[in-house]
Order: C-alpha cells, then structure tokens, then sequence
C-alpha cells in the first residue's frame, strides 16, 4: 500500500507522534494507522448489526443494571 502524506505533516509523523508512541519509523506508523482503521470500522460494523438487530432501539439492559440517570 502507498499513500502520499504532506510532508510537514509527515514529519510531524516520524519526528514527533512516532516517538510518543514508541513506533519505529514509517512502516511501523503506516501499520498502526491501518490497525486503528480496521478497529474502527470493525466497531462500526458491531454497532450497524445492533441498531440493525434493535431497530434503531436501545438494546435492552442486562437483567440487575440500572438504566443511567437523565439529566
């Protein structure tokens, strides 16, 4: 896979969130990018499948949890 990055941004990338991270250089970037792109469309996909599966309700709550206040 390629992409094409704006190169201050790309630098900010490798220079700074890189190392925030503990990430080793742009592949390590580019693959945790891509895991959070799939962690989130796999979230995406299990809420589509509730609201699906409730018609667009609350799914009920389990048996002994209260319903959080409104307020």
């Amino acid at each position: 896979m390629q992409a094409r990055v704006d190169e201050d941004f790309a630098r900010a990338l490798v220079e700074h969130d890189a190392v925030v991270l503990g990430l080793d250089g742009p592949s390590a970037l580019v693959r945790e990018g891509l895991r959070l792109v799939h962690e989130r469309a796999r979230e995406a996909a299990v809420v589509a499948a509730y609201e699906e599966f409730y018609g667009g309700q609350p799914a009920p709550l389990p048996t002994g949890v209260a319903p959080a206040a409104r307020g």
